[in-house]
């Protein structure tokens, strides 16, 4: 008969280390982000499908400006697909919804159902009725993927685009209509579990989504919009963090999704405003990569190509950087 009260103290002793550092190990790979700038090796998106063709008039009711056509939708999709492979990205496709007939019409926005931390994904809870469900979905699409889960519940409510990395040690969770007080402690709770060192700044911001108001281009380079956040929250990123703040003007709008440090896509300028914003990005050391995703963006669409975008691994910092 074995003995295993003395086997396991010989030969199996408890292993004390974190979860966090044998995810590759364990888990298959590196998952997880602490950085929107550190080099993005895998991203999921939604391809667009039947459930465009629930939208009906009246069109604000989907928040729609126009009915959508699923072929240019999907074909702006593969644009961003393809811009993301060409850049040594790899690709995961959230799982369609089971729904009968389906009715998620939002579903591109992949950024907003869930967001990385370090060592996974947490999956969030939407505000609205018009997109609570895509939780689900995106859940299997990273179970079925090996990605390890946590889950927002109870009366806490959060959206990804309203989680951001400021650096690995701050993370920014803007609270609005969109995020609950709840949700945001949470989150904090989970991200403080796998990262104690990470500071956790929930900050009231005017409307919608955190991701409106910093787009991060750098480690210590962010285009910041005039208004929408906190001064003092300015004051933060300035001083505390050395950031180094490019002012974007009312009526601008700075968004895209880092590939690398300094190394952009964005949504192809249409407007002379937009190529403004790219060229104020560009002054400041930031190679841009334009991708046509005129139906799936704003002004035809709600979103940008950061909401489209949810980054599921990506590499630590460089030092130095």
């Amino acid at each position: 008969m074995l003995e295993l009260h003395r086997i396991y103290e010989e030969f199996h002793p408890p292993v004390k280390t974190r979860f966090e550092d044998e995810v590759k190990r364990y888990w298959g790979k590196p998952w997880g982000v602490n950085t929107e700038v550190g080099r993005l090796r895998m991203v999921m998106l939604h391809k667009p499908g039947e459930e465009m063709k629930s939208v009906q008039p009246p069109l604000e009711k989907w928040r729609y400006t126009e009915m959508p056509s699923l072929e240019e939708m999907q074909r702006h999709h593969m644009n961003l697909v393809k811009a993301f492979k060409d850049e040594g990205v790899e690709v995961a496709i959230r799982q369609p919804e089971k729904n009968k007939p389906p009715r998620l019409v939002k579903s591109i926005y992949t950024r907003d159902p869930s967001f990385a931390i370090k060592g996974g994904v947490i999956v969030g809870r939407m505000y609205d009725a018009l997109r609570r469900g895509e939780e689900l979905p995106t859940m299997q699409t990273l179970t079925e993927l090996g990605c390890p889960v946590h889950v927002v519940h109870g009366t806490g409510m959060i959206e990804g685009g309203s989680v951001m990395w400021l650096d690995p040690e701050h993370l920014a969770i803007g609270l609005s209509h969109r995020v609950n007080e709840e949700g945001a402690r949470q989150v904090a709770e989970i991200v403080k579990t796998a990262s104690p060192e990470v500071e956790v700044k929930a900050v009231p911001i005017m409307d919608g989504h955190i991701d409106g108001f910093i787009c991060m281009l750098d480690r210590h380079l962010a285009a910041v919009a005039q208004r929408g956040l906190p001064y003092s929250f300015k004051e933060f990123l300035r001083d505390e963090l050395k950031m180094n703040i490019i002012s974007i003007p009312p009526g601008f709008y700075a968004a895209g999704v880092c590939v690398r440090p300094g190394r952009m896509l964005v949504s192809a300028a249409r407007e002379e405003e937009d190529k403004k914003v790219l060229r104020m990005m560009e002054k400041n050391g930031v190679e841009t990569i334009e991708v046509e995703l005129d139906s799936l963006v704003e002004p035809r669409n709600s979103g940008s190509i950061h909401c489209l975008t949810m980054p599921i691994i990506r590499d630590k910092e460089p030092k130095g950087l």
